[in-house]
C-alpha cells in the first residue's frame, strides 16, 4: 500500500452498470453484502464502487472487477419497504490495490487516487466540439430526438472544464440506460474511466462513437426519457 493509498468498504457493480465522476445516482441494495458494505461506510462516508468484469457475474475478489474504481460519497442512506436505498456521488478516480474480505461478506480495498494529468482548454474544446459531431451523427443513425444533443451540450458545456469532464457520461447517458442493460459493452465504457488523461478519454469517446451500431430498439427505448429530459430542462 502506498502512502496516500486509503481504505473503504466495496461495493461491486453488476449488471454492466458504471459509476465515473462526477455522476451521482441512486441504488436499492437487496443482497447481503451490498447492505453490509453500506453500513460499513456510515464512519467515513465513503465506498469504493467498481464495475464487475462479467456483468452477470460474481464478487470473489480483485480479479473479478475492473482495476480502476471511483470513491464515492454517501449523500444519503434510507430503508423503504425492506430495501437499503442509497444515494451517491461519484468524486474521484481510483486504483483498487488490496482486498480483504469482511465477516459481513463484502470486501474493504485500498485505493490510489488516480486524478486527471492538468490539460490545456486549447487542447480539449476541440477534441469536446469533434466528440459532440460525432455523438449527432449516431443520433442520427439511431433516429433519437434531435433535442438529444442539445441534452448532451446542456449536460456538458464547452466552456468549463467540468463540462468537458462530463461530456463522455453525460453523451452515455442519452445512449442507453441501465434496464435494459446498456448496450456499449462494459469494457468499452470501462476504457473511458481508465484512460490516463481527459484528452485521451475524450479521443476514446470519439472512436467509440465513430464505430458503434446502435440497436434498432434504441430509439424506442430511450425517446420517452430523452423528451421527458428535455421537458424538464425547457428544451426543444
Amino acid at each position: 500500500m502506498t502512502a496516500q493509498a486509503i481504505e473503504h468498504p466495496l461495493l461491486p457493480l453488476g449488471g454492466g452498470v458504471l459509476l465515473a465522476p462526477p455522476m451521482a445516482r441512486a441504488f436499492g441494495l437487496g443482497r447481503t453484502a451490498s447492505i453490509a458494505a453500506a453500513g460499513a461506510a456510515a464512519a467515513s462516508g465513503h465506498l469504493v464502487f467498481a464495475s464487475l468484469r462479467d456483468p452477470e457475474g460474481e464478487t470473489s475478489g480483485a480479479s473479478s472487477v475492473f482495476g480502476v474504481g471511483v470513491t464515492a460519497v454517501v449523500v444519503e442512506s434510507a430503508v423503504s419497504q425492506g430495501v437499503v436505498r442509497i444515494f451517491v456521488e461519484a468524486v474521484r478516480r481510483v486504483h483498487l490495490r488490496t482486498f480483504t474480505l469482511q465477516q459481513g461478506g463484502f470486501y474493504r480495498v485500498s485505493v490510489d487516487p488516480w486524478d486527471d494529468p492538468p490539460a490545456r482548454e486549447a487542447e480539449l474544446r476541440p477534441l469536446h466540439e469533434r466528440a459532440l459531431l460525432r455523438f449527432e451523427a449516431l443520433r442520427r443513425r439511431a433516429g433519437l430526438p434531435a433535442v438529444t444533443t442539445k441534452l448532451v451540450l446542456a449536460g456538458a458545456p464547452a466552456d468549463r472544464i467540468e463540462g468537458i469532464r462530463s461530456l463522455p457520461w453525460v453523451a452515455l447517458s442519452y445512449l442507453g440506460q441501465d434496464s435494459p442493460p446498456h448496450w456499449i459493452p462494459i469494457a468499452q465504457r470501462q476504457a473511458l474511466l481508465a484512460a490516463p488523461s481527459l484528452p485521451d478519454r475524450l479521443r476514446l469517446l470519439v472512436e467509440l462513437l465513430d464505430g458503434a451500431v446502435p440497436p434498432a430498439s434504441l430509439e424506442a427505448d430511450m425517446a420517452p426519457f430523452i423528451l421527458r429530459a428535455a421537458d424538464a430542462a425547457q428544451l426543444s
